[in-house]
């Protein structure tokens, strides 16, 4: 059983970026296999059905065999105006376009996902985890009901990038145990 780890945002100092990485030191503390993507290593041209038609860019071969090789997902997932990353919506588009080996949905059907968020804010980006719950779940992945939402990002995490809100970490490893479990009974 094995997660990818990706953070819906490319920015140097995202605080998703940083929420990633706390989600990946508590994988490793519970002995869990993982994977942590870099979006920027995969650009991709906005999802459009005539580029499509001419053949799937190779960072979107590239991302959708990574993505069908893991068994569940683990998403820090920014809020860009009450929704998803453009960034994140188009890597989703794009991984969930079928190629002649595959159907369209393999990347995700029978699959889990864990999605998390913070922001400066009180809401901690949580309007955003509504929209990607209902894309993930329409691809055929089993989305865990609870999220992790991190408020006062500013607060949470470290001037080094470690967070540090007690609360918060324990919200993230009771979360990602449960990830852990319902994936390694689906992927038996």
């Amino acid at each position: 059983m094995s997660l990818l780890v990706l953070s819906g945002s490319i920015r140097r100092a995202s605080f998703h970026t940083k929420l990633a990485a706390a989600a990946a030191e508590e994988l490793d503390r519970q002995g869990q296999t993982y994977r942590v993507l870099n979006l920027a290593d995969f650009p991709l041209p906005l999802y459009d059905g005539d580029l499509e038609a001419q053949g799937l860019p190779a960072s979107a071969r590239a991302l959708r065999q990574l993505f069908s090789e893991y068994d569940g997902f683990v998403i820090a997932n920014p809020e860009y105006n009450g929704s998803i990353t453009p960034l994140l919506k188009n890597v989703l588009d794009w991984v969930s376009r079928k190629d002649a080996q595959s159907s369209q949905y393999e990347p995700y059907a029978g699959k889990t996902a864990l999605l998390l968020s913070t922001s400066p804010g009180s809401l901690a980006g949580q309007r955003a985890l509504r929209h990607t719950r209902e894309i993930l779940t329409s691809l055929g992945a089993f989305v865990l009901p609870q999220h992790v939402a991190v408020p006062n990002a500013a607060q949470s995490f470290s001037a080094e990038g470690k967070l540090v809100d007690e609360k918060q970490l324990q919200a993230l490893s009771t979360q990602l145990a449960a990830l852990g479990r319902l994936t390694a009974k689906l992927a038996a």
